[in-house]
This record gives C-alpha cells, sequence and structure tokens, in this order.
C-alpha cells in the first residue's frame, strides 16, 4: 500500500513537468521557486519509495545500502522543507538582494541539519510487507523538518500582506496537510504518508496559482495581461533595463462590430507574429499587445516589429491600422505600475496626433504624464473635500436686448484657495473617468443654485451645462441626470445641455438615445464649439438640437479673415433656415458686439459683458442688469 502511494506521487509529479514544458516560461522568481520545489518533492517522493524497496530487497545482504537510501531520503524531506520555506520568500522578497541572503542562510542550516542526520544512528525495520525507519536520524528529520514548517507558517502569516495573499492561503494549506501527514506518520510509522502528502500539496499549489494557463491567453497564445504585471515587476525589483513596445489597433468605429473585429485582426497578428530575440509578447486588450525586449536587441526589434506591420496589413485586417508607442529605456519611470500608467497614457494621448502613428516616449513626455497625475490626485481630493465650483458667464439676447441665459464652467481651487485652470484638470478627468463624478457635481451645483435662487425672477429662461465626450457615451447620463433634476423639483425648460461634435461622433448611439430621453422629460440641447475640430453642417442635421454656438475661434476669425465672414455668413444663413438659434462664443469689444448684432445673431456671449463669475458675483451682475440694455449705452 506505502508504495503504491509513493508511485501516485511521482506520477502528479512528472505529469506536473511535462505540463510545464509545453508554456514559455518568463522565468518569474516564483516560478523557478516552484519548479525547483517540484524537482525537491519528486527527488523526497523518489527516495521514499527507493527506501521502501530497499528495505524489501536488499536489507539482509546490504544493509549499508539500505541505511544509506534512508538517509538520503531523510535529508530529502528536511530539503523539500527549506524549498516550501524559499518558495513563500521568492514571492516576499522580490528583490533579488534580500532572496539571496535569506536562501544562503536556509541552506547553511539545511548543510548543518543534513550532516547532523547523516551521523545520528537510524534503525530499519521489516515486518513482513510493513517497513519503516526510527531513531535518532527519524526524530532528528522530524524536529528539523518540523522547525522549517513551523516557521515557514509564522513567517506566512506574519509576511501575508506583502505577498499574494492566495499564495499565502495556499502554502498554509499545504503546510498543514503535511504537518498533519508527519505527525500521523510519527504515531503510526507503519503509514508512510509524508512523501504523497507532500506531492498532493504541490499539486494544489500548481492548481490554485502555479499553472501556467493562469498566464496565457487562450485566443492568442500569448502572454496576458497577469503575465506583464508580474513579469515587469520582475525586471523592475532585479534593476534589469529593458525596452517596451505597445501596438494596438485604429479599426473606428463602423469596422469594430463590437469588439469581433479586434479580435480577428489579433488573431491573426499572433499567428503570424514572426520570432524576436529577447522579446516577450503580451496581450493586454482584444486590440492591443505590448512588447518587452533586452535593450541589446530592443532596436531591430522595432524594426522588424514595423516592417511586419507595414508589409502585413492585408493579412491584419485590410484597413487596420497600427499605432505605436516605443520606451526605449525602462529607467524612464519608477516601477511597473507607472510603466503601465504611462502606456495607457500615451494611448490617450494618442488621439492628437495627425503627421505619424509612432511615438517614441521620453524624459519630458513622462514629465508631462506625472504632472497630470498629480493633477488627478489634486481632483479627486477636491472632489472629496468640496473644491469643485460653477462659475456663470451671462448670454446676452439681441432679440430682448437683456440676459436671458447663462453658461455655466466648472472650477476648482487648491488647498490653498486658488483656483487651478480648467484646462489643467478637464482633460485629466475626461481621461480617468472622474469627468462622470464630476459632471454630476456641477449639475447638482447648477440645478440647487436656480432653485434656490429662484433664477428666473431676474429673467433667465435656461442655464448651459456642458457635457464632455466621455458623458455622452455614458449609458445612464439620462437617468441620472433626470434623478438630479427630480431632486430639486426643477423645470427641465430651465436646462439646456451642451454637446459638442467630436461628441456626436464618437458616441453618436448612446447620446442619441439619452438626448430622447432627456428632451420627452422637457430638456433642450445645443450644439456647442460649432467651427472646431471636423465641423459639418450634417451635424446639426442628424442632432435634434435647438441652439448652435459658434465657438470663439470662428467668431474672432470674422474679423479678420475675409473667407471667413463668407463662411460664417453661410453657415448662418443656413442654420436659421433650419429654425435654430445661434450663440456667438468669445466677443469682446463693442465693435464685435454690435457687428453680430447686426449679423442678426441670436445670442451673445464673451467678455465684452461678463467674465465667468462665482455665484455670488453672478447674482449681483442679474441684479444690476435686469433692465434692457441700450444699444450705445
Amino acid at each position: 500500500m506505502n508504495i503504491q502511494a509513493q508511485v501516485c506521487g511521482i506520477i502528479l509529479l512528472v505529469i506536473m513537468f511535462l505540463f510545464y514544458r509545453k508554456y514559455e516560461s518568463l522565468r518569474l522568481g516564483t516560478q523557478i521557486a516552484f519548479q525547483v520545489l517540484m524537482a525537491g518533492m519528486l527527488l523526497c517522493v523518489f527516495f521514499d519509495m527507493l527506501s521502501i524497496w530497499a528495505i524489501v530487497r536488499l536489507l539482509m545482504d546490504h544493509r549499508g545500502v539500505v541505511i544509506l537510501i534512508c538517509k538520503v531520503y531523510l535529508i530529502s524531506i528536511v530539503l523539500v522543507g527549506l524549498l516550501g520555506f524559499l518558495y513563500e520568500c521568492s514571492d516576499v522578497y522580490r528583490g533579488q538582494k534580500k532572496f539571496f541572503e535569506v536562501m544562503t542562510a536556509g541552506c547553511s542550516i539545511f548543510l548543518l541539519e543534513s550532516i547532523v542526520i547523516a551521523c545520528l544512528p537510524i534503525a530499519v525495520y521489516k515486518m513482513g510487507r510493513v517497513v519503516y525507519t526510527a531513531g535518532p536520524a527519524v526524530l532528528a528529520t522530524y524536529a528539523f523538518t518540523g522547525s522549517f514548517v513551523i516557521f515557514n507558517i509564522i513567517f506566512t502569516i506574519r509576511k501575508r500582506r506583502l505577498g499574494n495573499p492566495r499564495r499565502s492561503q495556499v502554502i498554509l494549506i499545504w503546510m498543514g496537510m503535511w504537518f498533519a501527514a508527519a505527525l500521523t506518520q510519527f504515531l503510526n510509522n507503519e503509514l508512510l504518508l509524508v512523501g504523497y502528502a507532500g506531492a498532493l500539496g504541490v499539486l494544489i499549489i500548481f492548481f490554485r496559482l502555479e499553472n501556467p494557463e493562469y498566464l496565457t491567453d487562450r485566443l492568442t497564445g500569448l502572454f496576458n495581461q497577469d503575465a506583464l504585471l508580474l513579469y515587469a515587476r520582475k525586471l523592475y525589483n532585479g534593476e534589469k533595463n529593458f525596452a517596451l513596445v505597445s501596438v494596438w489597433w485604429n479599426l473606428g468605429l463602423s469596422q469594430a462590430d463590437e469588439g469581433t473585429r479586434e479580435q480577428a485582426v489579433m488573431l491573426a497578428f499572433a499567428k503570424r507574429l514572426p520570432k524576436f530575440e529577447g522579446a516577450r509578447v503580451f496581450k493586454m486588450a482584444d486590440d492591443e499587445v505590448w512588447m518587452i525586449f533586452e535593450p541589446e536587441y530592443a532596436g531591430e526589434n522595432v524594426e522588424k516589429l514595423k516592417r511586419y506591420i507595414e508589409y502585413g496589413r492585408k493579412e491584419l485586417g485590410g484597413m487596420a491600422q497600427a499605432e505605436f508607442t516605443y520606451m526605449s529605456d525602462s529607467s524612464l519611470v519608477n516601477d511597473y505600475q507607472e510603466m503601465v500608467h504611462l502606456l495607457q497614457y500615451a494611448r490617450w494621448k494618442s488621439r492628437d496626433h495627425s503627421a505619424s502613428n509612432f511615438k517614441q516616449v521620453d524624459s519630458e513626455f513622462v514629465e508631462q504624464m506625472r504632472q497630470e497625475k498629480i493633477m488627478e490626485q489634486m481632483l479627486e481630493e477636491a472632489m472629496k473635500e468640496g473644491r469643485i465650483e460653477v462659475f456663470y458667464q451671462p448670454i446676452y439676447s439681441t432679440r430682448e436686448k437683456r440676459f436671458v441665459s447663462a453658461e455655466a464652467l466648472v472650477r476648482m481651487r487648491d488647498r490653498e484657495g486658488n483656483l487651478v485652470p480648467p484646462g489643467a484638470f478637464v482633460s485629466v478627468a475626461e481621461a480617468n473617468g472622474k469627468i462622470l463624478p464630476l459632471g454630476e457635481i456641477v449639475f447638482d451645483k447648477v440645478c440647487r443654485f436656480f432653485m434656490k435662487e429662484k433664477l428666473e425672477q431676474y429673467g433667465l429662461h435656461y442655464i448651459e451645462v456642458n457635457l464632455s465626450v466621455v458623458q455622452c457615451s455614458y449609458s445612464e447620463l439620462a437617468d441620472d441626470y433626470i434623478g438630479i433634476m427630480e431632486k430639486y423639483q426643477i423645470d427641465p425648460r430651465y436646462i439646456n445641455l451642451e454637446i459638442t461634435e467630436s461628441a456626436s461622433m464618437a458616441a453618436k448611439k448612446t447620446l442619441l438615445e439619452n438626448m430622447h430621453r432627456l428632451m420627452e422629460y422637457g430638456v433642450h440641447f445645443s450644439l456647442d464649439d460649432f467651427g472646431t475640430g471636423q465641423s459639418n453642417l450634417n451635424y446639426i442635421v442628424d442632432m435634434p438640437v435647438s441652439i448652435v454656438k459658434f465657438d470663439r475661434e470662428m467668431s474672432q476669425a470674422f474679423f479678420r479673415d475675409e473667407k471667413a465672414k463668407y463662411v460664417m455668413n453661410a453657415a448662418m444663413q443656413m442654420i436659421h433656415g433650419m429654425k435654430l438659434k445661434i450663440v456667438s462664443e468669445g466677443i469682446e469689444t463693442k465693435d464685435q458686439y454690435l457687428a453680430m448684432e447686426e449679423l442678426d445673431i441670436d445670442y451673445i456671449q464673451g467678455y465684452y459683458f461678463s467674465k465667468p463669475l462665482p455665484e455670488t458675483e453672478f447674482l449681483t451682475f442679474l441684479q444690476k442688469n435686469r433692465e434692457p440694455i441700450v444699444k450705445d449705452a
């Protein structure tokens, strides 16, 4: 019965070894330590089985050989105890220096204990089919192995916050099983359970933590995101320099078909990807891979990758356009977490380029990312601490000769009370998703302010509130905003939401669903910043808006460029022909105001009348300007 258990243990360990050979290894510290642990456990079970065979077959004629084999088996048990401890240390002490110090100390202790076991006497017993060993050497083995097990349990519990919690849990389960098996065998020498229980424990570790499939993407066979984080952490902890390239596909919304297009291109990329010397390839998303290169191969590999993408475009999906970000020196960033943030930031920033699809990261770009990270933290703190404010810029009606609305503009103060420029934090909020809670804070403040101060008594017809591109693509926007309006019991006709042309392009379907839901509730919409980006009158046709706003650049161009005059006149005639109102932003002088009024522009907004004002100053402004303004005043 005993030898059958050992045979089963060996079979389990051999299967694990063969399974490991099927997959490319990242040579992570924990992977190496686990493979060494498996080898040690295999050695232990083998000598356990060999000692049983030797006692049965050789005890009468070769007692010295039998004793030698039994003592090697006892020493292998202590070795497994040491290897189990070092496996846990490989996760807790990721820095090579500290781990090397611990390993050196552990191996020294193991060497001394092995000498003690080798020198102590051992008794070998055979009673029919039952065989076992006893004596001082066996007792020393229990003591030494038990000390490793107990120390490992204490170490794992104390250091569990420094490593993978899952690994700590599995180590404790294995140590518990092994300790229970050793205690059972100590009390009943006829049950040889230590080797088999150890093999089962290693099997549990394999399935819970060390299965190579956990670090592999099933669709492509490439390493996955978890593997990237572990591998990059290993390189940074070991202070090894490397180069990194991120590649993603720019397919366009019309081609994507909810992810199937990206997956097809990714699969084609992975299947035809050539071998890169000194490289590891990681699938980060359905449309993105990252490649880590050893520094000496980086330059040639990047050029090889470019050629592969360029020549293989047809195979990679026809019109798929590959975008690159290249970081040639990993020391530009402090750790793997900052590295991940940098590459994500670079992809977000790539929306701005038009000349090249290849971007090389330098120290200036890294510093820009860090400053925006600081701003991200400042924004998060400001939202929590109530330092978000809303300023209002009045909008003048050329028909009624008075101020009939205002645009709500978000402002943020630092802890010293100073205003932070909106351009410094709004783009950051859009990039990290904070624009959604930020937008709700602004909208909540607008609704509360309108109802609290009864702004309709000053002649205001509505307040304009901006929606960012990210907000427009948020499917729950309408429900959230309706909830806020119901909270303050505000009449929805007092709300006008501003969308931009970029918003209508990036998330048109979701945007239209939100717009129709809000319009049914009673909210109106305007198209903001007409004249920027990819201006097209089709946007006005497609979007159910009632107001179109000429941005500051378009308004100012009217006064300095003859061509711009013709463009603006033509646009104005067409917009008015569709029964829509027009707001001209950025009007700064009396002459500009008079010219816009003469053009029959419906509303005028700009510094000529007022800069954006905080709530109290805006109320004062409205109180002073209730009556119609005389044209030549």
